[in-house]
């Protein structure tokens, strides 16, 4: 929801509210606020800390107990994707933000228009 969020009311931006008030109330309600002075700057910036925090905490949980073995992989291959989290790094990009960011940057009403 982060990264779409971000899509949606960073691409909603320089489209005239009126014109999805009463087709997508929610996307309304949401641009109306987020667009009055400088409150897109405001969420963008505390955005940025929000995903370090998440990412953060994937990351921490996502991490493999120590001298873990995985299907008999060479030590090479555990160190470069497991220890280094470079494995949850991918992972996290991939799913979590990637297809958040594709499908609001395709469906910015659709995107937003919910509570959750």
């Amino acid at each position: 929801m982060v990264e779409g969020g971000q899509a949606s009311l960073v691409g909603l931006a320089p489209i005239n509210f009126e014109l999805y008030k009463d087709s997508h109330p929610t996307t309304y309600i949401s641009t109306k606020l987020c667009h009055v002075g400088d409150n897109l700057d405001r969420y963008l910036m505390g955005r940025q800390f929000m995903v370090i925090f998440i990412a953060f905490c994937i990351n921490m949980a996502g991490a493999p107990v120590g001298g873990a073995e995985l299907w008999g992989l060479p030590k090479w291959v555990i160190d470069i994707f497991l220890v280094t989290g470079f494995a949850m790094i991918l992972l996290t990009c991939m799913i979590g933000q990637l297809a958040t960011q594709v499908n609001a940057s395709h469906c910015m009403l659709d995107y937003i228009n919910t509570y959750f």
